[in-house]
């Protein structure tokens, strides 16, 4: 029996990607021609490319990147969720940004790619977890 790799090296090489500023090639080497992304307010955008266009649109709004964290990850079979916390500076105004991604991936290993995320945003303010506390 042959044992596979499964996703978590890739949604580990995404993470590392995106907390590192390094959206556009998170996306082009993690994510399907055909992929499609759902936001929280209904927008629908399909296909590697339209994704690529989204993000690089988004990124010429933000000033600075202040934080870039994904605070849980949680790989399962095809699944996965992280929970991303963002601190930007846009139009001179600092704003939080937090969500849930949940992907649907495709393939094994380096060949797995994203087909299909959903995003649940948490209302602006909000906390959705209380931070662990630190042993110390």
């Amino acid at each position: 029996m042959e044992l596979t790799m499964g996703i978590r090296a890739q949604v580990e090489a995404l993470v590392r990607d995106v907390k590192a500023g390094r959206f556009v090639e998170a996306i082009e080497a993690n994510y399907a021609d055909d992929a499609s992304s759902h936001e929280s307010t209904g927008i629908e955008t399909l296909g590697k490319p339209a994704l690529l266009a989204k993000e690089r649109n988004f990124l010429t709004t933000v000033e600075k990147w202040n934080v870039i964290e994904a605070t849980s990850v949680l790989v399962d079979g095809h699944m996965a969720a992280i929970h991303w916390k963002f601190e930007l500076t846009r139009a001179g105004r600092r704003i939080t940004l937090e969500e849930v991604a949940l992907q649907r991936w495709n393939g094994e290993g380096a060949n797995a790619r994203i087909v299909q995320e959903q995003y649940f945003a948490f209302p602006p303010g909000s906390t959705p977890m209380p931070e662990a506390k630190k042993a110390g």
